[in-house]
């Protein structure tokens, strides 16, 4: 579909009404995720979360994808080597290794430096509104990271939403997903979420678990944009 998208328009360029009609055509899936499993790596591949993972919002199941394996990453040895900035340490995956407060303050402050990381995945680490603030000073300050997974973990709305705001300061990230928190979202924080996202312009890729269409319309609309600006960019548009 976002190739068909690079068809639309005059002279390359997307209208509003183009972006409408892309969005509902993209429906369940748009680059704005619900629940995506597949955004977690799986172990076998590369390690990530335990099956069956419950979505206490949805009330059900998610579809299993044979997640059995436990992640026996070396935490203490991978923090050393985002410290040292090692260049070989470019995707870090803590998938589904519950970790102590200290150890996530520890991990994002390392990685406030960091230039090596590009993909950092955090998915069902036990995560707490406590280990948020370290996040979003990542976020403002890492000039290198790309993609951000802290899925499945126990974030209330209200720090989700601080944490999105965040990306206002940041243009490098291109993957951010929050999706599958233990707590759910208020309207008032999706809404904030949504407005927050218009002042990033790099965000290709998104999941929340969204309850209000009109929070999750506008930050389709964002998402698609910030695909079109991508797009340009690649074919030396803007």
């Amino acid at each position: 579909l976002l190739a068909e998208a690079e068809g639309m328009g005059d002279g390359g360029n997307i209208t509003d009404g183009e972006i409408d009609a892309l969005a509902e055509i993209l429906g369940a899936n748009s680059l704005l995720g619900s629940v995506d499993m597949t955004s977690c790596s799986r172990p076998g591949h590369e390690t990530g979360l335990r099956s069956p993972n419950f979505d206490v919002r949805a009330n059900k199941e998610i579809e299993l994808l044979d997640m059995d394996e436990v992640n026996d990453i070396d935490v203490e040895e991978t923090l050393n080597q985002i410290q040292n900035n090692d260049s070989s340490l470019t995707h870090i995956i803590f998938n589904n290794v519950p970790l102590e407060h200290e150890m996530v303050d520890s991990i994002t402050s390392a990685m406030v430096d960091n230039t090596s990381v590009k993909k950092l995945e955090m998915c069902n680490c036990a995560i707490t509104d406590d280990g948020i603030e370290g996040f979003i000073t990542m976020l403002k300050t890492n000039k290198t990271l790309e993609s951000l997974s802290i899925e499945t973990n126990k974030i209330n709305g209200k720090k989700l939403r601080e944490l999105v705001q965040a990306m206002e300061y940041n243009e490098t990230l291109r993957e951010l997903r929050i999706a599958n928190q233990y707590f759910t979202a208020g309207v008032g924080d999706e809404m904030a979420i949504a407005k927050a996202l218009v002042n990033n312009l790099s965000l290709v890729k998104f999941s929340l678990n969204w309850k209000n269409g009109g929070a999750r319309n506008s930050a389709d609309r964002t998402i698609m944009r910030n695909n079109d600006v991508a797009r340009k960019k690649r074919q030396g548009l803007s």
